[in-house]
C-alpha cells in the first residue's frame, strides 16, 4: 500500500479520487465537488492523499494540517474493497507518521447504527471522545450544524484544547469566523 499527495486537481489520481469522495459522503457531510477541488489547487494546509495499491487507486484520505494537531477530514476505501481491514491500516499508518495529536469528527452512536460503529473502530485505534458537545457547521449556506463527536488520538491534548481546536476548525475548514 502507497500513499501519493494530491497537489492539485490535475494530478493523475484526482478525477478518480474526486468521485470516490463524492460517492462515500453524503452531502451534508462533505465540500461541494469545486471547493473540493478548489482545495487541491489552492490550500497548503490541506493534504489530499490517494491509497494505491498495484498504482491502482483504493482509497484516499486527506487531513488539514494545523499548528499544533491535524484534522483528519475524511478517509474511505472503494466500495467492492472495504470490510479488509484498508482503512484501519491507513490510520495505523498516518499515527505513525504524525508527530501531532489526531482529530477527527464522526456521527454520534445514539443517532446512527454507522456512529456507533465508527465509534468503535476509532476506539481499536486509540482514539476517544473528547467529552464536550460539538456541533459540526455546514458545508453548505443555509444548511444546519450537525450533532457529532469528536475523537483524538491525545485525549488531554483535545480536552485541554477543544475551544482551540473548535475554532480552528470552524474557521479554517468550514470557513466560520
Amino acid at each position: 500500500m502507497d500513499f501519493i499527495r494530491i497537489l492539485s486537481s490535475a494530478d493523475k489520481y484526482a478525477d478518480e479520487l474526486t468521485e470516490l469522495y463524492l460517492g462515500a459522503f453524503s452531502e451534508n457531510q462533505r465540500h461541494t465537488k469545486e471547493d473540493f477541488r478548489h482545495l487541491l489547487d489552492t490550500n497548503k494546509q490541506f493534504n489530499c492523499n490517494a491509497v494505491l495499491m498495484n498504482n491502482q487507486l483504493i482509497g484516499f484520505f486527506h487531513f488539514w494540517d494545523f499548528d499544533d494537531f491535524l484534522f483528519l477530514e475524511h478517509i474511505a476505501i472503494e466500495p467492492p474493497l472495504r470490510g479488509h481491514k484498508l482503512g484501519e491500516k491507513v490510520i495505523k499508518l498516518v499515527r505513525s507518521l504524525a508527530a501531532k495529536p489526531l482529530v477527527i469528527e464522526v456521527e454520534q452512536a445514539e443517532n446512527s447504527v454507522f456512529g456507533a460503529r465508527r465509534i468503535e473502530f476509532y476506539r481499536r485505534l486509540g482514539f476517544e471522545i473528547v467529552p464536550f458537545e460539538y456541533l459540526q457547521p455546514p458545508y453548505r449556506v443555509g444548511e444546519d450544524y450537525i450533532p457529532l463527536e469528536m475523537m483524538s488520538d491525545d485525549l488531554e491534548f483535545a480536552s485541554e484544547n477543544f475551544e482551540k481546536i473548535k475554532a480552528k476548525i470552524y474557521r479554517q475548514v468550514y470557513g466560520i469566523g
